[in-house]
């Protein structure tokens, strides 16, 4: 899945917009998605999906498959956030009845609007600052991110740590999908019995592979000269786009004052 993400971070309808322009854009709408107005987040979400489907050209598959998987473990902790666990005395003292009770001895589960308007905003707020992240990553490949990071003097260490994550990330992932494969190939998952034992194999499986991975990785880098810090990739140059610049000026501006309003 990751070879597809690259590829359409270097082949979109956006790959020609400057990195610093996208980058600001994408981490604006993230922190305004923090603190506006559901209302206001919900129409900033959908301009989000605009630039994803509409201008970058991103399958909506796509962006369904990742938004599904991030909303996953929203999804997950809903029971966390809709349910209370609390003593009968101390439900009594609620300002609104519960919309749903369950009691047994001295304690009740319940469950009233204040904790679903909390699970709703929570699951909104979640979508529009995944759908921000979303964009940057499906729409600037990685190399320009960290080119942008060196040129805002983002420290050297830094750099080197996202570049081994990112690398290393994609190889216990790749890692895992071939073993996986080969399992399934030899019937590893076919009963339930073997689930477990199928599991934990390609756990330790795992684990040796990617030290031997890194092993190579290693030597490889020590084999092209390799001294101790990476030389990260310039880019080709990139125009400021005075359209989108205009739309996300006045976009934001009107998503301000709208939240001003209605705040």
């Amino acid at each position: 899945m990751h070879h597809h993400l690259e590829w359409y971070a270097y082949t979109n309808r956006l790959r020609s917009l400057p990195p610093a322009q996208k980058v600001l854009f994408s981490l604006s709408a993230l922190g305004f998605a923090l603190f506006a107005h559901p209302l206001v987040q919900g129409l900033l979400w959908l301009w989000l999906i605009l630039w994803i489907l509409g201008y970058a050209r991103i399958p909506w598959r796509v962006y369904a498959l990742l938004l599904g998987t991030i909303m996953a473990f929203w999804f997950l902790s809903l029971p966390a956030l809709v349910v209370q666990i609390l003593p009968n005395r101390v439900l009594e003292l609620w300002a609104s009845a519960p919309l749903a009770q369950l009691s047994f001895g001295g304690w009740s589960l319940a469950v009233n609007s204040e904790s679903l308007k909390q699970a709703f905003t929570t699951g909104l707020r979640t979508a529009v600052c995944s759908t921000a992240l979303l964009f940057l990553v499906l729409t600037t490949p990685f190399p320009s991110l960290l080119a942008l990071a060196a040129r805002w003097r983002v420290p050297s260490f830094v750099l080197e740590i996202l570049m081994l994550m990112y690398r290393y990330l994609f190889t216990l992932l790749e890692t895992a999908l071939t073993l996986q494969l080969a399992q399934r190939a030899r019937g590893g998952y076919l009963r339930r019995s073997h689930w477990l034992l199928s599991v934990s194999l390609l756990a330790a499986q795992l684990l040796r592979q990617s030290l031997y991975r890194y092993q190579q990785i290693h030597l490889a880098l020590l084999s092209r000269g390799f001294q101790g810090q990476f030389r990260v990739l310039r880019p080709q140059s990139y125009s400021y786009s005075q359209r989108y610049g205009l739309e996300i000026l006045v976009g934001g501006s009107a998503l301000l004052v709208l939240n001003t309003i209605v705040a």
